[in-house]
């Protein structure tokens, strides 16, 4: 890495362990150049910036506090009922403003975990493109959510959890707004950050492969976002970002069978909250069920496409 890379992510007190041990894997697979992260709050408590402070400065990294201003979200859209977000959930499409003098960005969600030197594809050509992103595995979830989007025939829903965004690009096109009079439209609010994502840049996206952001269970059917088998046999080898999506199968629960949980366990031991308590899974055996299920799918499917 020979020049700054700039990386964001949101987080309050409840996922700021969480943001700690995503950060701690990030900086230390991307050793040897100079990083800057930036950390989108409204209110964190002052052990846990103390705490985000020193993970960064233990790697030489810079680290920079941003307080949004929740009133410019006033309006937006939220899911009430199922797994309801904080005014977090829109933080990440506030960039451009946040951040003025960067041009470009690596959004990550809090619930990841970072294996591989990203200035890949922070360096890549983004082609005219504001974002880069990977194709989302199982979404559009269903006809109204296709449509409330304005998707045509063709056009892919990519995750924004991993996302390489062109500041520039957005400034220029004015994308912020546009991301704003989406989020406050009244509509049955499927995703949120995300839908708006999605409906601005619809067919105007550039593709990361998906081994940027590997679902570790949440999903299974994964043949149509390979475009060679050369791309599958790395999703499945070497995932370079693994993503904890889905309430039961989060790494800090106390259920040894989720995959790449030991691997994040081991992040989380030479973090600064190498102290955390973990969490009791209430649905223990779905968790366990649903696990071996899909180890064996996706067994199936690397043995498919590695034979």
């Amino acid at each position: 890495m020979n020049r700054e890379i700039h990386i964001a992510c949101s987080t309050d007190d409840n996922y700021a362990p969480l943001c700690g041990v995503m950060l701690c894997s990030a900086l230390h697979n991307n050793k040897g150049g100079r990083m800057v992260v930036h950390i989108l709050v409204n209110e964190l408590s002052s052990d846990n910036r103390s705490r985000l402070m020193r993970q960064c400065m233990r790697y030489g990294t810079q680290c920079e506090f941003h307080s949004v201003d929740n009133k410019r979200l006033e309006g937006c859209q939220y899911r009430t009922k199922v797994h309801p977000l904080s005014s977090a959930a829109y933080y990440r499409i506030l960039l451009a403003s946040i951040l003025p003098d960067v041009s470009r960005v690596i959004y990550l969600d809090c619930d990841m975990m970072i294996l591989s030197d990203m200035s890949v594809v922070y360096d890549m050509n983004l082609a005219g493109h504001g974002v880069a992103a990977v194709q989302d595995y199982d979404t559009p979830v269903d006809m109204e959510h296709y449509h409330q989007l304005g998707l045509s025939e063709g056009d892919k829903y990519f995750n924004s959890g991993f996302m390489v965004i062109d500041l520039d690009y957005w400034r220029k096109h004015n994308t912020e707004n546009k991301l704003l009079e989406f989020a406050k439209r009244e509509r049955k609010v499927y995703f949120h950050d995300q839908d708006a994502l999605n409906c601005v840049f619809r067919g105007n996206w550039c593709r990361l492969s998906p081994e940027w952001n590997y679902f570790n269970v949440a999903q299974i059917r994964v043949r149509h976002l390979f475009q060679d088998k050369d791309e599958a046999r790395r999703f499945f080898r070497s995932p370079k970002v693994v993503h904890f999506p889905g309430r039961y199968f989060k790494p800090w629960l106390d259920t040894e069978c989720i995959p790449y949980r030991s691997q994040w366990l081991h992040y989380l031991d030479i973090s600064e909250w190498k102290d955390l308590t973990l969490r009791r899974n209430e649905r223990r055996w779905y968790t366990v069920a649903k696990t071996l299920y899909v180890k064996l799918k996706r067994l199936f499917y690397q043995l498919e496409y590695t034979l």
